[in-house]
């Protein structure tokens, strides 16, 4: 009996550790602590002119030791001032920074404070925390002396990074206008000074900030110099990081006057050049002898490779128009002065951009899709061809898949062998009536998305990725077209060339466009491209109505692109083309066809430009 009572006794006491021991793990993981933040803004380097910025409306993080943020705020002094926040026992890192900016640009009045700090919370404690939060990127005041503003009738000074690859936005100090202090990100930086003295010259000077640091702030006082040098002297507060320069500007004239290439719009097989010009009391500018050099950039190059054109003067800009060039080519260009080259501007490289090829321009590859789509053509050479996925589409997908496939696949467009402008293929493009609606032979850039049934019509997506700047989409035509017999006139456009009872037309249109996505059209609720008018449209071009007509066997056409811009690069190209002009208002005859073949994108000569 003895035996058994010890042994009782010696259970009961381990099953009573054990339960201790397992409320005190449970506490340990349900514990809570309490902290209380205090912020402080050191703004020591706030001048008056930034006051309308407020340093105080601090977002504040609380992140735990896995790196997750659990608290947050972003308006510390609204919501947290005073407050006692409850956490979870563990360590912290609490960060604070200014609300709504994140340092990595550029501005002026936009100064970025940030601070942090680490606090452990305890179980039923309470911690305590200050965070001291200090300006995180750099600041730059400019100051021109009174001499300097007597001297020089126009001045501004470009603040920009050094390597010119971080990625900001330089700043402009304007003589006589601004007035602020601007904020950069921590890089090095150059100051690049232009003024113009009375003569109307206009001279410049680039100064570098190197081993710039948060919290730096640099003061830049352009004086007046004595000499054609350009004297700096740097004061230095340690205690207050700031660094004065002060900058002897030369006010004497160089003898000699300043050409510079200001812009080069490289093309494919052509380039656009322009330059400026200035001369002084020494050199009067002769318009005449302003010339424009250009070589193939090389290591081997040499000054007889240089090939001179004129200079046109437009109101002295200079400009040259250089045509014949090879694409993807490397190019240095400078601006030139007198018969003998006497003076030269600073060299400017340009590379021409790629010729890129129509992808699939002759027709030669076609393959039928995987799947759903096992019976619709496709203008692709893979063999795996499917939806979505090929640079030509058609309504093949809307005519050979769903119900339509069950009622008997048809594909309006197809390859064609025996009809062709040389061997191979050409596409063959033959409006035709299916089930219950006209559907006219096609085949475009981009992709067909789906069938809608109320309204009856399809979503289509127009235009595939594209960069390159052609001047014309050339190739050869045969068309037949026959009586407009389907589809109402109430569908047609107010300005349509054509009704019912008329012959069909045929259309071809191409455009280039830098929305950086394609366009969705839904011929079904009439949503279409409106060319005229979309600003992202950059170029565009179709085929005259008048040459819409029956051929006489197969025809040459070629489509100028009418540029809106000649800066402004494409992402997209869409090219149409149709057996019947109305085919997207379901409108046109379903005897028309149309082959086309051997079609290619030009880039010999100089675009066309809209007026």
């Amino acid at each position: 009996m003895k035996r058994n009572w010890y042994t009782f006794i010696i259970i009961c006491c381990l099953l009573i550790t054990f339960s201790a021991c397992q409320s005190e793990e449970e506490l340990g993981s349900n514990a809570i602590g309490y902290l209380r933040l205090g912020l402080e803004v050191n703004t020591s380097s706030i001048t008056r002119a930034e006051a309308a910025y407020n340093p105080k409306q601090l977002a504040v993080q609380i992140v735990n030791a896995s790196g997750e943020v659990v608290k947050e705020t972003t308006n510390f002094e609204t919501n947290w001032k005073g407050e006692t926040i409850e956490l979870p026992v563990g360590t912290y890192t609490v960060k604070a920074s200014s609300a709504g900016f994140d340092g990595a640009t550029s501005g002026f009045d936009k100064p970025y404070y940030a601070g942090s700090t680490q606090v452990t919370v305890k179980s039923e404690k309470s911690a305590n925390a200050t965070i001291e939060c200090t300006l995180a990127n750099v600041k730059v005041t400019v100051n021109f002396d009174q001499t300097f503003k007597d001297a020089f009738t126009g001045a501004e000074v470009e603040i920009d990074d050094k390597a010119g690859d971080a990625g900001i936005s330089p700043l402009d100090f304007i003589m006589n206008q601004t007035t602020q202090s601007g904020y950069f990100p921590v890089t090095d930086l150059k100051a690049t000074v232009s003024a113009t003295n009375k003569n109307s010259v206009t001279n410049t000077q680039v100064n570098e900030i190197t081993d710039v640091k948060a919290r730096d702030h640099y003061i830049l006082n352009y004086k007046v110099g004595e000499t054609t040098g350009g004297n700096v002297t740097v004061e230095v507060d340690p205690a207050t990081k700031t660094y004065t320069f002060n900058i002897e500007f030369p006010l004497v004239v160089p003898d000699q006057p300043t050409l510079a290439v200001s812009s080069a719009n490289a093309w494919a097989k052509l380039v656009y050049l322009e330059g400026t010009m200035n001369g002084n009391n020494v050199v009067e500018v002769d318009p005449t002898k302003v010339a424009f050099q250009y070589r193939e950039k090389k290591a081997d190059a040499t000054d007889e490779d240089w090939i001179k054109v004129a200079a046109v003067n437009e109101n002295g800009t200079y400009k040259a128009t250089i045509t014949q060039l090879p694409p993807a080519t490397a190019y240095e260009s400078r601006l030139v002065y007198g018969e003998e080259n006497t003076f030269t501007s600073d060299v400017k490289e340009f590379t021409t951009e790629a010729a890129t090829a129509l992808y699939n321009g002759s027709f030669e590859d076609w393959n039928k899709g995987t799947g759903n789509y096992k019976n619709t053509w496709f203008a692709d050479a893979a063999v795996s061809a499917d939806f979505n996925k090929s640079f030509w589409d058609s309504g093949n997908v809307g005519t050979s898949t769903g119900m339509a496939a069950t009622l008997g696949a048809k594909n309006p467009t197809s390859p064609e062998e025996t009809i062709v402008h040389t061997s191979g293929k050409s596409a063959k493009l033959a409006s035709t009536y299916v089930v219950i609606q006209f559907a006219a032979g096609n085949i475009y850039t981009g992709n067909y998305q789906e069938t809608i049934m109320n309204p009856m019509g399809a979503r289509i997506n127009f235009g595939q990725p594209f960069t390159a700047r052609p001047i014309a989409l050339h190739g050869w035509i045969q068309y037949a077209p026959g009586e407009v017999n389907r589809g109402k006139d109430t569908n047609l456009p107010s300005d349509a060339t054509l009704h019912l009872g008329d012959t069909d037309q045929n259309a071809i249109y191409i455009a280039l466009s830098d929305k950086g996505a394609p366009y969705e059209v839904n011929n079904g609720k009439k949503q279409f491209i409106d060319f005229d008018n979309d600003p992202n449209i950059i170029a565009y071009g179709e085929l005259p109505q008048a040459e819409c007509v029956a051929t006489d066997g197969w025809k040459e056409v070629n489509i100028p692109l009418v540029y809106r811009s000649l800066e402004r690069k494409p992402t997209h190209i869409i090219i149409v083309m149709s057996a019947s002009k109305y085919g997207d208002y379901f409108v046109g005859s379903d005897s028309s066809v149309m082959y086309v073949d051997d079609f290619e994108l030009v880039y010999d000569g100089e675009p066309s430009v809209q007026e």
